[in-house]
C-alpha cells in the first residue's frame, strides 16, 4: 500500500485542507472586519473632532470680519444647503484672538491621535494650522456646509490621509489623520497571520497524522490478525475492542463471518474425511478380488485386459483417496510431525536407488548430480514423501530413454534440492497452476493431480518453499529450499 493510498494520509490531507480553508476564511474575514472597525472608529473620531472644533470656534468666530465676496459666497451657499442653525445679523468687527488658536493647539497636543487641523476663513486664508502639518496645506474642492464629509485624500508627499471637512458661516475646518499607522497595524496583523498560519498548518498535519494513526491503529491489528487466519486456524478471531463503535461492530461482524466459515469448512472436511474413509474399504476389496481373478490362468485375453485396466484405475483411485486423507489431516492439524536432524544427502542417495524400479519400465535413467553433505531439521518420513512425489512426477512426464537428475546444494543458509527431468515440460501459462489440487499437465495423464499439492504442503510445513522452472519439450526443474539445521548453518 503506497503512502498516498493510506487512509491516514487521506484523513490528514483532508483535515489539513479543511483547516487551511478555515484559517484563510477566518483570517480574511477578521482582517476586513478589523479594517472596517478601525476605519469606522477613525471616521467617528474625525467627525467628533471636527464637531468639537466647530462648536469651539463658532461662538468666538463672530468677531471675525468677513469680506464682501465671502458674504456673497455664504448667501449663495445658504440658498442651496439648509443650515443647522441660523446665523445672527451682527457684523463681526475684529479678528479672533490668539487665545482661540492656543486652545486648539493645546487640544491637538493632548489628543491621543496624531491628527492634523487646518482652519481657513471664508476667503480661504489660513487662520490656523497644526505644527505637525509643517508647510503643507490640506485641500479639498467640495466642502459641505453645516455637515461633515469624510473622504480619503493624498498629501503632497503622496501619503494617504483620512480627511473630515465642514464649514460654517465663518470658517472652513479640515481635520485629517494619516492612514499610515492604521495600515501598519493592519500589515502587522497580516504578517502575524502569515507567520502563524503555516505553523498552525504544520501542527495540524502532525496532530492530524497522530490522531489518524491512533484512531486507525486497531485496523492494523485487525489486518495483521486477518492475514494470519487460514484454513488451518479458522478458530482464531479478530481482536475485539469491546466498544460499540464502527470498528467494534465491524470486528464483531467479521468474527461472526469467520465463525460461519469455520463451521462450513468443518462440514466439508468431515464430509471429505468420511467419504475418503468409506471409499478405502470397498476399493481395497475390489483390488483384492481383481488381483485374485487375474491369477487365474484360464481367463480370456479380452477379460484379462479389461480386469488389468480396472485394476490400474483402482490403484489410481486408492492413491487419490490416500492423498485426500493426507491433505484433510494436514488441514485439520491432525497430522503430527516428528522433527529431527535429517541428513538429506543420505536420503537422496537412497531415493536414487529406489527410483530405479519406478524408472525401469520406461528405461529412464535416474542419476545423482552434485550432492553436498547437508542436514536439515525435519520429519524424515514426510521429506521422503516430498522427494518421492517429485521423482514420481518427473518419471511420469518424461518420455522413454529420458533422464532425471537429483542434486543437493547449500545456498546461503538453505538446502536446495533439485529434481530435473528431460520430460514434456509445462506450458508457461500453466506454471502457476501446477501446485493446485487435481491439476495435471495432460488430460490423459495417469497421475492423481495431488502429488505436487502434497509436496508443497510438506515443504511449507518445514518452513521451506518449492519452485518450478520449465520449458516445453525441454523438461522441468523442481527446486525445494529448506532451512538448514541450526547446528549445520
Amino acid at each position: 500500500m503506497t503512502l498516498l493510498h493510506s487512509i491516514r494520509t487521506k484523513l490528514t490531507l483532508w483535515y489539513t485542507a479543511l483547516l487551511a480553508m478555515t484559517l484563510v476564511g477566518f483570517g480574511g474575514v477578521s482582517y476586513f472586519f478589523l479594517r472596517s472597525t478601525l476605519s469606522d472608529n477613525l471616521d467617528r473620531s474625525l467627525h467628533s473632532e471636527v464637531k468639537w472644533v466647530n462648536e469651539f470656534i463658532e461662538p468666538k468666530a463672530k468677531k471675525v470680519r468677513l469680506k464682501r465676496s465671502a458674504l456673497l459666497e455664504l448667501q449663495q451657499l445658504k440658498k442651496t444647503t439648509p443650515a443647522p442653525a441660523e446665523v445672527g445679523e451682527n457684523t463681526p468687527d475684529s479678528v479672533a484672538t490668539d487665545e482661540i488658536w492656543y486652545q486648539i493647539y493645546q487640544h491637538t497636543i493632548l489628543s491621543p491621535r496624531r491628527q492634523y487641523i487646518q482652519i481657513l476663513d471664508r476667503n480661504g486664508d489660513l487662520l490656523y494650522r497644526s505644527p505637525s502639518l509643517g508647510k503643507q496645506k490640506l485641500e479639498y474642492a467640495e466642502i459641505p456646509y453645516g455637515w461633515v464629509n469624510i473622504v480619503t485624500i493624498h498629501d503632497e508627499p503622496g501619503r494617504e490621509l483620512r480627511l473630515a471637512i465642514t464649514q460654517n458661516d465663518y470658517v472652513k475646518i479640515f481635520v485629517a489623520y494619516p492612514l499610515e499607522e492604521l495600515n501598519e497595524a493592519l500589515d502587522g496583523i497580516f504578517l502575524i497571520f502569515r507567520i502563524f498560519a503555516p505553523i498552525a498548518l504544520l501542527i495540524s498535519v502532525i496532530g492530524g497524522w497522530f490522531l489518524a494513526h491512533t484512531s486507525l491503529k486497531p485496523v492494523d491489528a485487525i489486518t495483521r490478525t486477518a492475514q494470519q487466519i487460514s484454513a488451518q486456524n479458522l478458530n482464531q478471531r479478530l481482536p475485539a475492542k469491546g466498544v460499540d463503535d464502527e470498528l467494534g461492530r465491524l470486528t464483531a461482524t467479521f468474527n461472526d463471518m469467520i465463525g460461519r466459515l469455520q463451521e462450513s469448512f468443518a462440514q466439508v472436511q468431515r464430509f471429505s474425511a468420511d467419504a475418503s474413509h468409506e471409499l478405502r474399504t470397498p476399493l481395497t476389496i475390489m483390488r483384492g478380488e481383481i488381483e485374485i481373478a487375474l491369477r487365474r490362468k484360464r481367463l480370456p485375453p479380452a477379460t484379462r485386459e479389461l480386469l488389468t485396466s480396472i485394476h490400474d484405475e483402482l490403484i489410481r483411485l486408492s492413491s487419490i483417496v490416500e492423498s485426500l486423507m493426507t491433505l484433510i489431516k494436514s488441514e485439520s492439524g491432525r497430522l503430527a510431525f516428528q522433527f529431527d536432524d535429517v541428513s538429506l544427502d543420505d536420503m537422496l542417495r537412497e531415493l536414487v536407488e529406489d527410483s530405479h524400479v519406478l524408472a525401469s519400465r520406461k528405461k529412464i535413467k535416474v542419476t545423482e548430480g552434485e550432492v553436498e553433505q547437508v542436514k536439515v531439521r525435519g520429519d524424515a518420513a514426510r521429506l521422503r514423501q516430498l522427494f518421492l512425489n517429485l521423482l514420481d512426477n518427473a518419471i511420469k512426464y518424461t518420455p522413454e530413454h529420458g533422464k532425471v537428475t537429483l542434486s543437493l546444494k547449500r545456498i546461503d543458509n538453505k538446502a536446495a534440492v533439485s529434481v530435473r527431468d528431460t520430460g514434456i515440460g509445462i506450458p508457461k501459462k500453466d506454471l502457476p497452476k501446477v501446485f493446485d489440487r487435481f491439476y495435471r499437465v495432460k488430460a490423459d495423464g495417469t497421475g492423481s493431480g495431488l502429488g505436487l499439492a502434497i509436496a508443497k504442503w510438506i515443504a511449507e510445513a518445514h518452513h521451506g518453499t518449492i519452485q518450478v522452472t520449465s520449458r516445453e519439450k525441454r523438461g522441468s526443474t523442481f527446486t525445494v529450499l529448506l532451512p538448514l539445521s541450526p547446528g549445520a548453518a
